[in-house]
């Protein structure tokens, strides 16, 4: 899977952007922008995904193909019980990004609030695994 090298504290960045776009879910969600909570979660994840990966290993996914995102978490924790567990919430929300992103169907209100949960419960999980900055 095509990876990409990055500096040693790049991944406090990656984790910025993870939190702006969880808030900005939030702000979307409480003003029933459903298209827009489902994009931000989804960013959010991939974000926080590339900053723990970058952390611990210096590299973050460079793929389109967003499963290799996943299995690059997993390598990065060896595939771990706890990680593959909390690997659920990146891969579900990886699966509503063409969805929400290119499809002409809407985001429906219970899918933002699925996508606001799973964000949330995987950015706190990367976020217990990196330093507190």
């Amino acid at each position: 899977m095509p990876t990409k090298v990055k500096n040693e504290t790049s991944w406090k960045n990656y984790l910025i952007k993870a939190e702006q776009f969880f808030e900005t879910a939030g702000a979307a969600y409480r003003g029933e922008n459903w298209n827009a909570v489902g994009l931000n979660a989804v960013h959010s994840a991939i974000s926080a995904n590339d900053a723990i990966t970058i952390y611990l290993k210096r590299i973050r996914s460079a793929s389109e193909k967003h499963s290799d995102a996943v299995d690059l978490f997993l390598n990065v924790f060896n595939n771990h019980k706890e990680a593959r567990e909390f690997s659920s919430h990146l891969l579900w929300l990886l699966s509503r990004k063409s969805l929400v992103e290119y499809e002409a169907r809407l985001f429906y209100r219970k899918e933002a609030e699925d996508s606001i949960k799973h964000a949330e419960r995987f950015l706190r999980w990367i976020k217990d695994h990196l330093p507190r900055s």
